[in-house]
């Protein structure tokens, strides 16, 4: 059953409702991290965790042509941050491409356990002993503020969910294919 609010349209729902946004998205007391030009654009289906679940929860109930504002605090954005997801890794623990020169601010793929998919990390700093790279998101520890306009909103479609997104989807299409990768620990 579709809610609806009193003037019969779609109401954003905590899943497989399709969303399309026209936003602006600055750090609170910072710059903008998106759409300082000109607003962007992003659509997603709700309960796939595609987005922060922090704006994936302001939009519930809220239906096409709505326009927002507000703030999500970092617990609900990409987490707060930890200092202990930051390690000093021997070099030799790294297996760059021949001329690969890794520096601070360096965003990586790395994949630390073979039955998992990668994590992106940050290069914090590059020691003669080590590099030191932190696993927290590059926004970890930030509240962010939005600016939103929700172009459209409506029940998802199965053209609109991934089958790996779903669990009880029939089909093995592969949504996206992984970034290159360096591999911690081990030569491939």
């Amino acid at each position: 059953m579709t809610d609806v609010k009193d003037h019969g349209a779609f109401n954003i729902l905590e899943s497989k409702s399709y969303v399309k946004i026209r936003y602006k998205v600055k750090i609170v007391g910072g710059p903008i991290l998106k759409g300082a030009e000109e607003p962007e654009i992003m659509d997603f289906v709700t309960g796939y965790n595609q987005v922060i679940p922090g704006l994936e929860k302001r939009l519930q109930g809220h239906v096409q042509g709505d326009k927002l504002s507000f703030e999500v605090p970092a617990d609900e954005a990409f987490g707060i941050r930890n200092e202990n997801l930051v390690f000093v890794k021997d070099k030799e623990e790294f297996h760059f491409p021949p001329g690969f020169v890794p520096y601070p601010g360096m965003e990586i793929s790395v994949i630390c356990d073979a039955d998992s998919g990668p994590d992106t990390v940050t290069i914090k700093d590059v020691r003669d002993d080590g590099i030191v790279i932190d696993f927290n998101h590059a926004l970890a520890g930030f509240a962010l503020a939005y600016e939103i306009e929700i172009v459209e909103a409506r029940p998802s479609r199965s053209t609109d969910v991934c089958a790996e997104w779903d669990k009880n989807a029939e089909t093995e299409t592969s949504c996206g294919s992984l970034p290159h990768e360096i591999i911690l620990g081990r030569e491939d």
